[in-house]
């Protein structure tokens, strides 16, 4: 746990609830830590339950207890929180909101990120049926209002997206006869508009300093300097880094082909000295034996492709040894991404190209990088006219 940077109050909170593993095994006498032991450990603590219903303190204590059983099988630990689990639903509204899902899919080919979308909010409203035992084919609108009534008004974005779908979830009970009302005209509309905030960026100095945080003396440091050198001198996204290839660097031409996980997009990008040099040091000093074809690979067995989640939680460790300033910054892979933009308007690169280097799909996405050229901005700026002595002498009645 050392190895991979946990601070003392977690290794202290970890044998906390190891201890409490240790103290029920000797109760049961049970000599082996196993995967039955740790089913029964949890079931023995929470009963039967669902994660997503538990408390935080809860979670931790399911987490903790499976990190055990990860490494027992694996050999490692994961760096930062634990991988996301499929949602259960249950309860009188599981079946309907699977056959919602599965027709919006087939109606309007949704993405696999518009699916998880459905998925976390129709989870939250099936929760909330199955909590307070309500049979959804007898579903007041006092109930469901209820149900709108107590979204969290904090975070707009996610409560206008939730109020959409419940929508949409409601009409087709309605025109599918589960519910003889529709009420999806009684979901209230919000008034909110989506404002994307200015993008996190970093400076060439900074830039500098987290890249020599990176210990290149290891296989591990070694990959990740190339991981992060794909972001910051390239551009690309965590997920495309993540799912990059064999195939997708074409090393006779000095350039990388990849087809955008996010956007479906195909883009070309010249591989540049210094990531390549960084790829090919990865490969010949690095990059563990595997017939994975995935370019970058975990430093521990089993051997597997590296996950975005995982580049995440490397980005922040070395945010984070660097001692760079990120309060009031986001600093996730994202932010390298957007540092590359920002560094391209500083040289005065036209948008239509920064668009080109940063695969978008429509020009409407990079136009949003505009607001954070400050300097391009000052030269908008309009003088104030002078106001007469007059309108300061003047008397509110």
């Amino acid at each position: 746990m050392r190895s991979i940077h946990r601070t003392e109050g977690s290794l202290k909170r970890y044998k906390r609830k190891w201890q409490r593993i240790k103290n029920f095994m000797s109760a049961q006498k049970l000599k082996y830590y196993s995967e039955s032991v740790q089913q029964a450990y949890l079931k023995h603590e929470l009963g039967d339950y669902h994660y997503y219903q538990l408390d935080r303190q809860k979670r931790d204590l399911v987490n903790i207890t499976e990190a055990l059983g990860e490494f027992q099988k694996t050999g490692r630990l994961f760096m930062g929180p634990r991988k996301q689990r499929p949602k259960e639903f249950c309860g009188s509204a599981a079946a309907s909101i699977k056959s919602f899902i599965e027709y919006r899919q087939g109606v309007l080919n949704l993405s696999d990120n518009t699916i998880k979308s459905y998925v976390f909010h129709l989870y939250s409203f099936c929760c909330y049926i199955h909590k307070y035992n309500i049979n959804l084919e007898a579903i007041k609108a006092s109930e469901v209002l209820l149900y709108v009534e107590d979204m969290n008004p904090d975070k707009p974005a996610n409560r206008h997206v939730s109020l959409k779908i419940l929508r949409n979830y409601f009409k087709y009970l309605y025109e599918n006869k589960t519910l003889s009302t529709d009420y999806s005209r009684i979901i209230p509309k919000d008034n909110y508009k989506n404002q994307p905030k200015l993008p996190s960026t970093f400076t060439d100095v900074e830039i500098t300093q987290l890249l020599k945080s990176v210990d290149r003396g290891n296989p591990k440091g070694k990959r990740d300097y190339a991981m992060l050198l794909l972001a910051i001198r390239l551009g690309l996204r965590a997920s495309d880094i993540c799912e990059l290839t064999f195939d997708n660097v074409i090393w006779e031409r000095n350039i990388i082909q990849l087809v955008q996980f996010k956007t479906g997009k195909a883009i070309e990008l010249p591989l540049l000295p210094e990531v390549g040099n960084a790829m090919i040091a990865y490969l010949k000093y690095g990059r563990p034996v595997t017939d994975d074809n995935h370019f970058f690979i975990h430093a521990l067995a089993p051997y597997e492709r590296i996950h975005s989640s995982d580049m995440g939680n490397m980005v922040r460790k070395y945010m984070t040894l660097s001692k760079i300033n990120y309060s009031n910054r986001k600093h996730g892979p994202h932010s390298l991404r957007h540092s590359f933009a920002s560094a391209l308007l500083r040289d005065k690169v036209p948008l239509p190209v920064i668009s080109e280097a940063l695969g978008h799909s429509s020009m409407d996405s990079t136009m949003l990088y505009l607001r954070i050229d400050k300097d391009s901005l000052k030269k908008c700026a309009l003088e104030v006219p002078a106001l007469k002595a007059s309108f300061y002498e003047q008397k509110i009645s």
